[in-house]
């Protein structure tokens, strides 16, 4: 009686372990929003020659001045203050649409 040989089956490719995998999906994912084209130094030279960034330069020094406090200083504090509010409304609104998006489907 010959005895048929069973190929065996093809050892699937090793797969990264799953921190290893997060990285790599972290980095495509920061990295897909990375716009190669884009040209960052003419952006920020037209941003600083706004009257709205010169808005904010003379807020910071009225900042310093009423306060007391070094122009470096009273910018940081505008600065936190401002990113701590964008960051309530951003929360503020996301929750708010995840919200209405469970109420569609409930």
């Amino acid at each position: 009686m010959l005895s048929a040989s069973i190929p065996s089956p093809t050892p699937a490719p090793s797969s990264p372990p799953v921190d290893d995998l997060s990285r790599v999906f972290n980095t495509a994912l920061v990295s897909s929003r990375i716009d190669p084209s884009h040209d960052h130094a003419t952006e920020l030279f037209k941003i600083v020659e706004t009257g709205a960034f010169r808005a904010i330069l003379g807020a910071v020094r009225q900042l310093a001045r009423s306060e007391g406090l070094s122009d470096r200083d009273a910018a940081t504090d505008i600065i936190q203050t401002f990113r701590k509010l964008d960051g309530v409304w951003t929360d503020y609104l996301v929750r708010e649409g995840a919200d209405r998006l469970k109420a569609t489907t409930a």
